[in-house]
């Protein structure tokens, strides 16, 4: 009998995304042909959006066993991805999961080259905006403000070798997040703090990580839900807590 290929779900949190997620869950599946090496299935860990998303993803769901739906009921991108991952876990047998946004700022065409070091020997791969290759579309004020945040963080943890750390779009093997105690990362703030945190966290753990080139667009449809000065704010109490060995 032939072995079971590893199975890798792209968790994609969402709130209000009625006018994106069906677009999104058909151009991230598309891409299986490209990734023979996974079989690859879509969860949509939804924080109970009001506008359709929930009743859109569920319709998908009953047709395609490749997509699931999770109703978290809870606000914030980071309790999206952590009940996300864990319902990955325990209920759809991931070995490998793609932390992706909803809103096709990350581009599902760059999946292909996210998994593929993961059949290399890596155990988290990260595309980055930051090294050769990438190309990053976003307006001028979001790229400083990435650029800013990306370099506070590294200076204050001295980090070496990955140069992306605030965006949300990566693949690792399950043991990666598992090995980490829910209390290091601020899992239910609502702020986008948890992105990086987890990321940081990862690699405090040992992961053997690589970095790809992505695309990054702007958002086109729907609305933003960061808030920038948060944010920032977030962004420099962690990094000055990490500077002086507090968690």
């Amino acid at each position: 009998m032939t072995e079971p290929k590893p199975r890798a779900i792209v968790v994609t949190p969402t709130y209000d995304e009625r006018d994106n997620i069906a677009d999104l869950i058909d151009a991230v599946l598309a891409e299986q042909p490209h990734i023979p090496e996974f079989e690859l299935h879509v969860l949509v860990s939804d924080s109970h959006s009001t506008d359709g998303t929930l009743e859109i993803v569920q319709q998908i769901a009953e047709t395609n066993p490749h997509v699931h739906l999770l109703d978290v009921e809870m606000r914030g991108i980071g309790i999206g991805l952590y009940k996300g991952f864990v319902h990955a876990i325990e209920h759809l047998n991931a070995d490998v999961l793609v932390e992706m946004d909803s809103d096709f700022q990350h581009n599902p065409a760059d999946i292909p080259a996210l998994l593929k070091p993961l059949t290399e020997g890596y155990d988290l791969v990260v595309g980055s905006r930051f090294v050769a290759g990438s190309e990053n579309r976003m307006p001028f004020i979001r790229r400083i403000l990435s650029i800013g945040a990306n370099q506070v963080i590294r200076i204050a943890l001295g980090m070496r070798g990955v140069t992306e750390i605030t965006t949300s779009f990566r693949a690792f093997y399950k043991d990666c997040f598992l090995r980490i105690p829910r209390e290091e990362v601020p899992w239910d703030d609502q702020s986008f703090i948890a992105v990086p945190v987890f990321l940081v966290r990862m690699l405090e753990h040992g992961a053997h990580a690589t970095e790809v080139p992505m695309t990054m667009h702007p958002r086109t449809r729907g609305y933003s839900k960061m808030i920038y000065w948060k944010y920032i704010r977030d962004i420099l109490w962690f990094s000055l807590r990490s500077r002086l060995g507090l968690k």
